[in-house]
């Protein structure tokens, strides 16, 4: 990874405004249209003569009236990313929490019998798989496919920056 990929990952590559941006056009509640900045798309308020983002100065770099669509797209991968991940993990726990029900229902069946084992593998099967997809997705899934995301965000933007800055 560049030294320019490792800043962005740390400071964020989107200012939190332009993710909010982003989210509200994705959502169709906001045009693609305002006042952003040339180099990194935050949206600037009235009478900003510097982004607060990435410190560009308006004079040096006039203004843009709407996002580029490849930064959309960025966006709107990293957000796939993201899910994918999380979502992923979630039906690890599901599987888990169904894996643990095999195994009472099969302990149950072979060795102990009793309707208080039954119970307790139903039990795990509805509230366990539950709890376990929870955890695990929204846990760790959502902690490594954030980071994964925001890698992957801050490589693109990086690849994209040096096709745009060198005309490519």
């Amino acid at each position: 990874m560049s030294r320019l990929e490792a800043a962005a990952t740390v400071r964020g590559v989107f200012s939190s405004r332009l993710d909010s941006f982003l989210e509200q056009l994705r959502e169709g509640e906001t045009p693609n249209s305002g006042r952003f900045c040339a180099y990194c798309y935050n949206p600037l308020p009235p009478g900003f003569e510097r982004c607060d983002h990435c410190g560009q100065e308006v004079a040096r770099r006039p203004t843009l009236a709407s996002v580029p669509v490849a930064v959309i797209e960025m966006h709107r991968r990293k957000q796939r990313r993201e899910s994918l991940i999380v979502n992923s993990f979630a039906y690890l726990g599901l599987g888990l929490g169904v894996a643990i029900f095999i195994g009472l229902v099969s302990l149950e069946y072979f060795y102990v019998h009793g309707l208080w084992l039954l119970l307790i593998a139903i039990g795990v099967l509805i509230a366990g798989s539950w709890a376990l997809a929870r955890i695990v997705g929204g846990v760790i899934g959502d902690e490594l496919g954030f980071r994964y995301a925001n890698r992957r965000l801050a490589e693109d933007w990086a690849s994209y920056v040096a096709r745009r800055e060198t005309g490519r």
